[in-house]
């Protein structure tokens, strides 16, 4: 599918969209729309996807008022003993959403439009709007992103290429130390992107089968999430979505995986009381293997950067099936240096990521 067909069809949907759910689903395929178009230097796709992600967010604010009023949401925390009501939280709508979507639904029809065609000229100008093109007083930003790092607001779509060098490291580094040969192996990427981590699979797995639920060039369209296109493999191995979703894909590639599943994650993910109790705490499903890199592994919005830099820290967390929890595991500090081939940046820096054609 095309980045124009892409925008058509979210377009088109847009129009027929009657459920919250609907409106949520097309507003994430225009931010995978955004974000490949960005990378693949697309103006007008990038523009009209801004300004068409706008009016899904105006429908969506549209939708809540009328959930409100009605008395089917109850805002802020819900009174124990009330099950007429559900809370923003959990229909999968964040506060700061659904905040800006009822202020652009309530906004005049003359005056929304004429935000959107300043969104337009200011994305046409070259000023970086990504996003959230409204602040609290109506005035459009130029300069936030909303995926301007990995700390991000709650409905952010995250999309941070791997380095080839650190699924590498979890090949010939982490699974070796966990007595794993994966040579004979089936894998699949159920979140491949443009194929970062699915092409250096494809390096070491027998077969390797990658999806992802954007149309990104390299892989198959599907949701994972949807009982319908999954498929079982030896291994699952990604870097998965942001936040619940990165939950939800874990429990479905552990229902999946006939050996074992591996997610590429922020040193973060570890933290939280209720990801304790639902992944963490021993009676639950802890992970085979914490693997830490000890050297900082380099993540950017939207691409691969060789010579880019981070703040931010790094794992691997491995489940193997049958296997209890053991000590974590650092991976020495060889990866960047050792790890990088001399053909990466020329192969992983393309959208989608080069192929390599089997000698």
């Amino acid at each position: 599918m095309t980045l124009l067909a892409a925008y058509d069809r979210a377009r088109a949907a847009l129009v027929e969209a009657r459920e919250v759910r609907d409106v949520l689903e097309i507003r994430l395929q225009l931010e995978h729309v955004k974000l490949h178009a960005k990378s693949v230097q697309n103006r007008e796709v990038l523009i009209e996807a801004t300004v068409l992600q706008m009016e899904a967010e105006r429908t969506l604010g549209g939708m809540l008022r009328q959930l409100l009023a009605s008395g089917q949401i109850a805002e802020g925390r819900r009174p124990k003993g009330d099950t007429a009501r559900v809370t923003l939280e959990e229909i999968g709508i964040a506060r700061k959403l659904s905040a800006r979507s009822q202020q652009a639904a309530a906004m005049p029809a003359a005056e929304f439009a004429a935000l959107c065609q300043a969104t337009r000229e200011k994305l046409f100008a070259g000023r970086a709007i990504l996003v959230d093109p409204i602040d609290n007083a109506g005035i459009i930003h130029g300069a936030r992103s909303i995926m301007s790092s990995r700390i991000e607001p709650d409905d952010s779509l995250d999309y941070f290429p791997t380095p080839p060098c650190a699924t590498r490291a979890l090949i010939e580094i982490v699974l070796p130390h966990l007595k794993v040969t994966v040579s004979d192996a089936r894998a699949r990427e159920p979140a491949c992107g443009e194929g970062h981590i699915a092409e250096v699979l494809r390096e070491y797995f027998a077969e390797v089968f990658a999806s992802d639920i954007f149309d990104y060039g390299y892989g198959d369209v599907a949701n994972f999430l949807d009982e319908h296109t999954s498929q079982t493999a030896d291994w699952f191995i990604t870097n998965p979505p942001f936040d619940d979703k990165a939950e939800s894909f874990l429990t479905r590639m552990l229902a999946l995986a006939r050996v074992g599943v591996a997610m590429f994650v922020r040193l973060q993910w570890l933290e939280g009381e209720g990801r304790y109790e639902r992944i963490f705490d021993p009676a639950m499903t802890p992970p085979t293997c914490i693997a830490f890199f000890s050297e900082r592994i380099a993540l950017c919005k939207g691409r691969w950067d060789p010579e880019g830099g981070t703040a931010t820290a790094y794992i691997w967390l491995v489940w193997i099936k049958g296997r209890k929890p053991q000590a974590p595991f650092w991976i020495p500090p060889v990866v960047v240096a050792e790890l990088t081939r001399a053909d990466d940046a020329e192969r992983f820096t393309t959208n989608p990521v080069t192929r390599r054609v089997a000698a």
